[in-house]
């Protein structure tokens, strides 16, 4: 336990919790995804039980509860895993329920931090808008990774605008073809994944400090392959090639089919010489028509770099909505 004055970090024993103290952290979790804008991803106190809390039973991974005279502050999420570039780490996540943060409760994350340093010399930081610039700032925090969090929902999805918007690119674009797939054939893998790098080497992540960069390969599509079929999951791909049959842009978005309400876009991009034509709108129409038609979902989410100012207008102009900035950091002892 770490203490300053009335304010406390306490160690969640989860095997203990009473259904009582389980429904309390559930609607301490709602709280604060409704103050940041986070999907609301688990319906009862259940699910997040199940789904949730489960994952602090191995590896090291903890949870925490910062409170002050039995009132929840905050939340914090101590787990082992891979950053977006692969690299194995420690990573804490911070969640408060108030924007204005105390020299108390700065006080103790500086604590928690430090006592979690000195365990493993380096670990991860992931914070939401700007409520502990200060306390990154002062551990001297090198960012790893930034992302505006964009929610697109479905009732604002203009499907007029889309279908018109399609046909007027295809048929512009004539020397050009767009494929759907939803599990990756064998001759589109090597092209998928040489275009998804060349694409990540050009997003202004690669100017952040302590950015690693993740690199697609033939070996992990497949293996996704492999555990999407196993776990119902659906990774819809839109790919758009030219008259040599050169894969020129793609677009990618995650379907979990045991819970399909929100979906996840992920990288979009199109190679250099073939950008000003209207691909990335044509990729954007293509796929939420698709999904709309096919796909029971709520919200989709993606994540900008807060700089790419080019892919952040194209995603409003199809519906997205900022939600939250979040950052993480790398700090090391």
């Amino acid at each position: 336990m770490l203490k300053n004055g009335s304010h406390e970090i306490i160690k969640v024993n989860i095997p203990s919790l009473s259904t009582d103290e389980i429904n309390n952290l559930y609607i301490a979790d709602s709280f604060m995804a409704d103050r940041y804008g986070f999907l609301k991803r688990f319906r009862n106190a259940d699910e997040y039980k199940n789904a949730y809390l489960s994952n602090f039973s191995g590896n090291g991974n903890e949870v925490f509860v910062l409170s002050a005279g039995g009132a929840i502050y905050g939340m914090l999420a101590f787990m082992w895993g891979l950053s977006w570039g692969g690299k194995e780490q420690y990573k804490l996540t911070i969640k408060l329920t108030d924007a204005t943060v105390s020299v108390a409760v700065m006080d103790c994350l500086r604590q928690c931090i430090l006592e979690k340093l000195e365990l493993h010399g380096q670990i991860a930081i992931t914070v939401y808008g700007n409520e502990l610039d200060e306390l990154v700032k002062e551990l001297s925090a090198k960012v790893q990774l930034k992302g505006n969090n964009y929610i697109l929902a479905k009732t604002d999805i203009d499907m007029a605008m889309l279908k018109e918007t399609a046909a007027a690119l295809q048929a512009k674009n004539n020397d050009l073809r767009m494929v759907y797939t939803d599990v990756l054939p064998e001759e589109h893998i090597e092209p998928y994944c040489n275009l998804f790098n060349e694409l990540q080497e050009s997003m202004p992540d690669v100017a952040e400090e302590g950015f690693v960069q993740y690199v697609e390969s033939p070996e992990k599509v497949r293996g996704r392959i492999k555990s999407n079929a196993q776990h119902n999951r659906t990774h819809h791909c839109y790919m758009i090639f030219n008259a040599n049959n050169e894969m020129i842009a793609q677009s990618n978005v995650a379907v979990n089919n045991n819970d399909p309400r929100f979906p996840y876009q992920f990288l979009i991009g199109v190679t250099g010489r073939y950008r000003g034509r209207g691909l990335g709108k044509w990729l954007y129409a293509a796929m939420y028509q698709k999904l709309s038609a096919e796909v029971d979902f709520e919200k989709v989410h993606i994540v900008h770099h807060p700089t790419n100012k080019h892919i952040i207008a194209i995603s409003e102009w199809v519906g997205y909505k900022f939600v939250f900035l979040e950052t993480t950091y790398t700090v090391s002892k």
